[in-house]
């Protein structure tokens, strides 16, 4: 989101909120967690709170529970803050101030931003949570001094963001970097957002734990046998891969190390990427998915400009997409943080 998509009287209203460097709240909002935190001038972390994302709710009850948070980080906060910055899963639809995320089906085209700026009293910008975990990184975390940085989380999703000489790229609509779509099999499985082969449906934990479901269901031998099927996570995927007598997670998790790594590359020749941040929750398998994913990568990635994009994991922990949400506000307002 750029300033030209605000409107003048907000961005005056945010212009002289942070008429000098402050403190500023930064909420994060996915399918698995929730979490705000004030965010101090340079990027000092003053207060953190952090919950996981109800369930089978509906969108007011997800609201307050966004808003609890917010509120328990401003009251722990020692300095208040004097905006508020909102990452949120997508898609959304800066131009309406709308959110519609695949993975909290209780908000379809709900007007966060606004909702947010009324609930808590304070001016507050919307964009979506990949793209702020990617511009945190890149400030603070694991991209600084890129000069064409990706940003990728593999988490119950995946999203992304792209950072150019420490801009976010917008695109069109907001939804730029949005690559937990990218098309790497033209045979399936089938995704949640309705296309085939998009590397979520392969890598990401909603993913991992479908393919393993229907595996299951067809007859395949594995311990994931032994769970019921809301228990098979992405994780209960990687910790039985992790024991190599169990073929069927061994597979499912190569796929998807493989998925990424050709969705990487496709990104790299593409962008002209010099550096891939990547985190969230399924980075905690470690070399189980680092090792076949950077494979797969210099494999695919053969262009003398892609052949050497370097590949990091984030720097800032659970705390990035909070840090990054904060960072959204500097896109606008660089006295702020």
């Amino acid at each position: 989101m750029t300033t030209a998509h605000l409107p003048a009287q907000r961005s005056k209203m945010l212009a002289e909120s942070l008429s000098s460097p402050a403190p500023v709240l930064g909420i994060d909002i996915g399918g698995t967690k929730l979490a705000a935190g004030v965010v101090a001038p340079g990027g000092h972390l003053l207060s953190y709170s952090r919950g996981l994302t109800p369930k089978g709710t509906n969108g007011q009850e997800l609201l307050q529970a966004v808003i609890a948070h917010a509120k328990s980080a401003i009251d722990d906060s020692s300095t208040p803050p004097v905006a508020v910055g909102i990452g949120c899963g997508g898609p959304i639809f800066l131009e309406r101030d709308t959110v519609s995320p695949l993975h909290m089906p209780a908000w379809r085209e709900f007007a966060l931003r606004p909702t947010i700026e009324e609930a808590l009293g304070l001016p507050a910008v919307l964009d979506n949570d990949a793209k702020a975990f990617a511009l945190g990184e890149a400030l603070y975390g694991a991209g600084r001094a890129a000069a064409c940085m990706l940003g990728m989380v593999v988490s119950t999703g995946i999203g992304g963001g792209i950072v150019v000489k420490g801009r976010l790229l917008d695109g069109a609509h907001g939804n730029g970097g949005h690559i937990g779509h990218i098309i790497v099999s033209q045979r399936g499985p089938l995704c949640f957002c309705g296309a085939v082969g998009c590397v979520t449906a392969y890598a990401s934990g909603r993913g991992l734990s479908a393919r393993a479901n229907r595996a299951l269901k067809r007859g395949a031998e594995s311990v994931l046998s032994a769970l019921p099927s809301e228990a098979i996570t992405g994780q209960a995927v990687a910790e039985a891969a992790a024991a190599a007598s169990d073929k069927l997670a061994a597979r499912l998790f190569n796929d998807a190390a493989s998925a990424l790594g050709r969705a990487i590359a496709s990104a790299a020749n593409t962008l002209d990427l010099d550096r891939v941040v990547l985190g969230g929750g399924q980075l905690q398998a470690g070399d189980l998915l680092m090792v076949p994913l950077e494979r797969e990568l210099r494999r695919r990635a053969r262009l003398a400009f892609s052949r050497h994009v370097e590949l990091r994991t984030a720097e800032l922990g659970p705390q990035s997409g909070v840090m990054g949400a904060a960072s959204l506000i500097l896109q606008h307002w660089p006295v702020a943080i």
